[in-house]
Formats: structure tokens, sequence, C-alpha cells
């Protein structure tokens, strides 16, 4: 027998599959393709038929569910494995040639008797396409195979029929194993014969008569009218006397609708019928099969319009209520945080009724809960079976129903989520019904996380738009600064390119900015070290923080103007990095400091004279004080020399020593400006060497004055006495001008420690607060009263640059509590350089 072709809507069902990538390709906007593809793949799991798809090395890559029929167990066992491995050995025999045939790239049909290892043969009606590439290549070929050995079986059973017609009992068993029901109806009588299989089928009572009204009543009302027009066309001889229809009865015992498909043929005698004889044949499954795929697109469909979550999930929950017959429906999602369910959409449930389940938490005992935990569907065919797991939700506002589902809502192995329906009357969930969820709970829970990405990635644009608008306000308001910077600035990229130079750099360097591609090009800026030798493109400093790393402040460079000016520059650069220490761009800044150096130099060549003006000064001066002091002192020595006398030649020498040391710390500050620090000379002493005879001295100056001197430890060091004793002599000084005449000075020495600590401590106001931070600055006075002769401000500096070429440090405190302190701190040798 020769191999009939395939149906027609399997047919285009393998030539589209075969140009699947292509379609995969179309792009967004092409909704119909992409439509196709969803209605397809459904398609494929529903259809009665094997579909699969063989690659080049006879493996199957993909299989529909009708091959865990044939097969047992899961599809996924039968994807991986050859073909040899599937079918068995003498299967394989049997179609080897029709394989090779097809990846060889023939198209191969043929109906066979083939024996398979699970037991028994089929008689299977078989088309393999073959999967050719653009570049000729056979990648593979697409199976169709049709199990016909019961049509072929009830061929032979009808050609006996034919050939033995008189054997009508051997026909009713054919036809009731095909699950046929046979009814014969004599109109002029009235008088109806149906067999157990056609009352079963219509739902007929066994005591109920059988007649045409009986008939009529089992049907479906919206279905009547359809129906008799169809029965009274049949009894017209001018219409060819045949009965073939689909529709609907209600049996009034059952609440379930069941479809059944009618054949009938009158008999007419003498254009009168006299004989009405048909099958019944209950197609519901089928036709449920076909209603079901038909209301997966209507949701794909409606889902393809909506973009946004929430949307998404009015759609979800409206259009799965009406693809299930569901009374109601809702949807919730787990929350960010992983903690709580959030009510995303619902559907017939009674106004606010579902107040309390707007966000609740994950462990709530719902059926959601148990949904998401499994990741797999649940069911309860009647309310006592909901009530007795949830008890607490006897008296909730928010049952409805008489039968119950929640579904999980996977998107690849995560659960985002679940999908509740529930159903008017109490019903038993078949497999098929809980395909068809798990198909619809797959496709929203696709839909939803398309909406999501789709969320996110317009919350992303609208991010990155604003961020590109905020970069645009800061690369604008950069530009500003830039500009009316009044230093030059100059910003490139990583490899050298001058990517903007501001305006302030015509100013600078004399001519406008001058964007260089590459470092190289550096040499069209014209600059010179310090010594007069040119710039070379690489020893700029932006060229050596871009190459290097380096990070170079105010490096001195003279520039030539184009009218010939010099012009002196500081230049400072560094390499910007970001977050991850990648270099992103150079700055180079360009400060022009001519006026500056020239004030410098101005200012430098005025300390000099002025300090070359103050040392001569002071050296000459101490010729006429020597010769007054001598003077003083014969004056003295004369026994004639009344008392009032005598007391004013003292009073010279107490003003000549005083104007000696004047001039002495002008001479040291000179001295110390001029040449960086007070000359010192060390040597093997004791600091009360020189501690005690300048104290003695100062004692005998102011008798009237308390002077105490505290020694411990090891007083031995390498110091310059008499520097140290300059160091304690203005320390006292400035203790008895500015101390408390009542109370005692302090000069405290310890010794005992790696270094000698030296105190000078007196009583009285504290020095300003605001003057302690400059009170070792020159000319500066730690008292505003008092003699304006007594100094000028340099005592307390002498003592500061003695400290220092000791190599010791100074410090004081002073509060009206504790008094003031002055603490020096003086190593006992000068330590190694």
């Amino acid at each position: 027998m020769s191999p009939r072709p395939p149906v027609a809507p399997l047919q285009e069902f393998i030539e589209r599959l075969l140009l699947i990538d292509r379609a995969l390709q179309v792009p967004v906007g092409d909704s119909n393709k992409h439509e196709f593809i969803e209605r397809l793949l459904v398609t494929v799991d529903t259809a009665p038929v094997l579909l699969s798809y063989i690659d080049a090395s006879e493996r199957y890559r993909f299989c529909n569910q009708a091959y865990e029929r044939w097969f047992g167990g899961s599809r996924e066992r039968t994807l991986g494995r050859t073909m040899r491995e599937v079918l068995g050995e003498a299967a394989y025999e049997q179609i080897r040639a029709e394989v090779h045939s097809a990846l060889s790239g023939k198209h191969a049909q043929f109906e066979r008797v083939v024996p398979y290892d699970s037991g028994g043969t089929r008689t299977v009606l078989a088309d393999y396409l073959p999967h050719v590439l653009p570049d000729g290549r056979v990648a593979g070929f697409v199976a169709m195979v049709s199990d016909v050995s019961e049509q072929r079986r009830c061929e032979a059973t009808a050609r006996m029929a034919q050939a033995l017609r008189e054997s009508e009992e051997r026909l009713r068993l054919a036809l009731w194993a095909s699950e046929l029901g046979i009814w014969d109806y004599e109109p002029i009588k009235d008088n109806a014969r149906w067999d157990e299989r056609c009352r079963e089928l219509l739902g007929v009572l066994p005591e109920e008569p059988l007649t045409r009204d009986t008939f009529l009543r089992y049907i479906h009302p919206e279905d009547q009218a359809r129906v008799e027009a169809a029965m009274q066309a049949a009894f017209d001889p001018d219409q060819g006397g045949c009965l073939q229809l689909e529709y609907r009865v209600a049996p009034r015992h059952s609440k379930a609708e069941r479809w059944l498909q009618v054949h009938g043929k009158m008999v007419f005698e003498a254009r009168r019928p006299s004989r009405f004889t048909g099958t019944l044949r209950d197609i519901t499954q089928s036709r449920l099969a076909r209603v079901r795929v038909d209301r997966l697109y209507a949701v794909s469909s409606a889902l393809s319009q909506a973009l946004l979550p929430d949307e998404v999930a009015r759609v979800v929950v409206s259009q799965g209520a009406l693809a299930l017959e569901a009374a109601s429906a809702s949807l919730v999602l787990v929350s960010e945080d992983g903690t709580a369910f959030e009510l995303r959409a619902a559907h017939g449930f009674p106004t606010d009724s579902l107040e309390s389940l707007q966000r609740f938490p994950i462990d709530t005992p719902v059926m959601y809960r148990e949904a998401y935990r499994s990741a797999r569907p649940v069911f309860y065919e009647s309310l006592e079976h909901l009530l007795r797991d949830y008890p607490v939700l006897r008296d909730s506002p928010a049952l409805v129903g008489r039968s119950f589902a929640a579904l999980p809502l996977r998107v690849d192995e995560r659960v985002i989520g679940a999908f509740g329906f529930t159903f008017a009357y109490e019903r038993a969930f078949t497999p098929e019904d809980m395909q068809f969820m798990e198909s619809l709970g797959q496709q929203c829970a696709m839909a939803l996380e398309r909406s999501r990405l789709y969320a996110a990635e317009r919350k992303a644009r609208a991010e990155a738009e604003q961020l590109r608008d905020r970069l645009a306000a800061e690369r604008s308001l950069l530009t500003a600064v830039m500009d009316q910077l009044p230093v030059g600035v100059v910003i490139a990229e990583p490899g050298g390119r001058l990517l903007r130079g501001n305006a302030a750099m015509e100013n600078v360097w004399g001519h406008a900015f001058r964007p260089s591609a590459s470092i190289p090009q550096y040499s069209e800026y014209q600059g010179y070290h310090p010594d007069g030798r040119p710039y070379l493109p690489e020893e700029w400093p932006l060229s050596r923080s871009l190459l290097h790393g380096e990070t170079v402040l105010r490096e001195p460079v003279t520039a030539v103007h184009e009218n010939g000016e010099r012009r002196q520059i500081d230049l400072s650069s560094t390499l910007v990095r970001d977050a991850e220490g990648r270099p992103v761009a150079g700055v180079v800044v360009s400060t022009d400091v001519t006026q500056h150096q020239r004030m410098k130099e101005a200012l430098q060549r005025e300390a000099e004279v002025r300090e070359k003006l103050l040392g001569i000064v002071s050296h000459d001066l101490r010729n006429p004080l020597q010769a007054i002091f001598a003077s003083s002192q014969l004056l003295l020595r004369a026994e004639a020399l009344t008392p009032s006398q005598q007391k004013k030649a003292e009073r010279i020498q107490t003003s000549v020593r005083r104007m000696d040391r004047l001039i002495r710390d002008l001479l040291d500050f000179a001295r110390a400006r001029g040449e960086g620090s007070l000359p010192i000379q060390r040597r093997r002493a004791s600091l009360e060497d020189a501690c005690r005879p300048i104290l003695e001295e100062l004692q005998a100056a102011h008798p009237g004055r308390s002077l105490l001197l505290e020694t411990r430890g090891d007083m031995e060091g390498e110091w310059d006495v008499e520097r140290l004793a300059q160091l304690v002599g203005n320390l006292v000084t400035n203790a008895l001008k500015h101390g408390a005449a009542e109370a005692p000075i302090q000069l405290r020495v310890d010794g005992e420690g790696p270094q000698v600590v030296l105190e000078v401590a007196n009583q009285g106001r504290p020095i300003p607060t605001e003057l302690l931070p400059r009170v070792f600055e020159p000319f500066t006075r730690a008292s505003t009263g008092g003699d304006a002769l007594k100094g000028v401000g340099l005592g307390l500096f002498i003592v500061h640059e003695i400290v220092a070429a000791h190599g010791g440090n100074i410090s004081v405190n002073s509060t009206a509590e504790a008094g003031t302190v002055f603490r020096v701190v003086l190593p006992r040798r000068l330590a190694a350089a």
C-alpha cells in the first residue's frame, strides 16, 4: 500500500519547523512570527503523532510529548540518544534505509509494520523531511510518525462488514471497540434503537423511552436549533440524506458538557424517509485540545500587547480565567527581599475582599505557599478538601468557588510567584487539565519575566538619559569653569591626544590652545629649562604623567611669546585614574608666575640690602658703646664722685649693657637670616656651667627678684656653652620682664634621660592665646605692656635659633593657673647625618 501524504496542518508544521531558525531572526516588531511560534510549540505537544528532530548523527535533539505515551518515561530520556537505542535493533533495521535516505537530503515517506522492543508491533505512517543548510549540508531531518494500526484495523473491519453485511452483531462489536455508538431510527414509527454506547454518550437514563424528542432534549440549548436544522436537511431527499455535524450534549445528571460527532445516512423509499442510521463518537478531548490551543493563542496574543509588569499581570488573570473557565483568578509575586507575597492582580473576587492579601508573609498557610515551595501545581477538587488543609480560610471573604488550583510561575529554575484559580463547581482535574494549566503558567511566567526585563530596560534607559543630561550639564559647567579659570588647563587622553584647553592658555603661552594627536606633537609648545635647554616632547610634565604616572608640582618653565617676551610659568600635572585604578586622562595646569617671580626677586634684593645694612649698623654701633662703657668704668673708679654722680655712672653702664644686648640680638638676627642658622662651636661641657653664671649675673642686676636653679642627673654634653648661656639669659630676662614681681622664677634642668630638658617658669599674666603660635617669630613680643625700650622682640627668636642649631626643640605653655613655662629639649650630641 502506498503511503498517503501527511495531513495539511502537520505538513505546514514540519515545513515551518525547518525554517524556525530564520523565524527567530525576524525583527522584534514582527509579532505574527512570534505568535506563530508560540502556537506552534503548543501544537507540538498536543499533536497525536510523534514529532521529532534527528541530527546528522541520528540522535534525537527534539521530541514532543507523544514519545512519552509511545515508549513510556519522560521525553528527556529520549533526547541525546540514537534512534537505534530508542527504537530497538529490530525497529531500526526496518527503517534504516529511509533514515539514510533522509540524511542524504531526500524526502522519505513510507508505511510499514515495525516491531518495537517495548512489545508488539505498530503499523506506522512516517514522513522524513531533510533539513538542508544554505551551504548544501544536511543537518538532520524532521520525523513525523503516525500510528495507523487502529486505522488499518478499522479499514479491515469495514471491508469485512461490507462483505459480510449480514453479521450486524460483529459490526457493532467492531464499532464498540472503536468507541462509536450506533443508532437506528424509523421516522414513520418514531421508533429509535440506540446501543449502550449511544445511551452513555447522550447521557440518557436506562429507563427513558427512545424517541426523537428524547434525543433533542439532551442537546445543549445553544446547539439545538443547529442540530434540528441539520436533521431537517437530512430528511429532505433533495439534500442527499446525509447528516454530519458536531454538537454538545448536557446530560441532566452531570454538570460536564460533552462534544459528540454524529454521522448519519437516510434511506428513502419513494422519496419518503424510511430508515435513518448512523454513529456517534465522543470528540470532547480532541475538541477541548483545539479549544485550548485557541485559548492559549488568545492569551499569547493578549500578552503580546502588554509591556509593563502590572499590565501583564492584569492580562494574565483575566485571560487565564477565561482560558480555564474559572470563576476567579489571582496572581502573586515574591517580593524583592524574598520574605513576602505581593498581590499584583485579581479577577472575579468581591470588592475589598483582598485587602489583607495585598502583601502577606511568604509562610502564610495558603495554596500559594505550597505551589511556591514545591514548584509544582496544587489542586483541590472540593471546598471540603481545601478547608481540611487550610481551616483558617473558612470565613475568608476571598474564598469563592468549589474547587481550586494554584500554579507556580517558573522562569528557568526560579519560582517568581504563583497563579491561583477557583472554579464554580467541584471537578476532577485530569492529566490534560494539569498539562494545560502548566502550559498556561509557563507562558504567563515568561511574559511576566519579559515585562520585568522590559521595565528594567526602560528604567535603565531613563537613568541613562538622566545621566547623559547630567553629564552634559556637568560638561557645560566644566567648560564654563575652565574658560573662566585664571590659569591654563589642558586635558589629554591616556594615549597623549590633547582633548581641550581653556581660554587662559593664550594669555599664559602667548598663543591659543593647539590640539595634538600624540606626545611627539607636543613640540608645538616651546619652553625652556632653568638652564636654558629646550623641552623635548617627552620631557614635559604632562608627558611624564601620562607615560610614567608621575605627579609634577610647580615645575618652573620659561616660555617665549611670539612677540619675544619671556614669561615664567609653573607647570603642575597628574594622571587621573578611575575607581579601578585605570588611567582615564592627564591634566596639566599652567600658571603664569612672571610677576610673582619678579616681585620675589625684588623682595629678596630688598631683604639682602636691609640685612646687610642692619649688620653694618649693628657692628658700627658697638665701637662708641665700648668707649662709653670704658669711660663709665673710669668714672666709677674715681674717688671724688658724689653719690649722685656714682648713681648716674652706674645707670650709664646699665644702659650700655642693654644696648649691647640689643646690638648682639640684631647681629644674631642678621646672621641667622643671612646664613640660614646661627653658627655654634661645640665642646664637651656641663649645662650647669652655662646656667649658673648667667643666673648669678641676673640676680645681681635684680636683687629684689627671686631666681631659683634646680638641677638633677647628668648635665654633660657637647654644646656651645656661650650660646646656651645666651639662651638662658634671654629666657630668664623674658621671665623677669613679664612675670609677677612677687613670685620666684624657676630654672629647672633635668639630665636623667638621653636628652637634657631645660625649663624656665614664671607666674603672672599668661601670654595671649593669639600670640602663642608666633611667639618665636622675630619682632614679636610676648606682651603688649611694659617699657618699649626693654627690647625689640628678638630675644625669643634668638632662643629658637640657638635650640635649632643644637638639633633640639622648644615649646611654650602659658595659662593663668600654671603660669608660663618655656621647655627646651637638647640632645647631648649632634646626631649623625
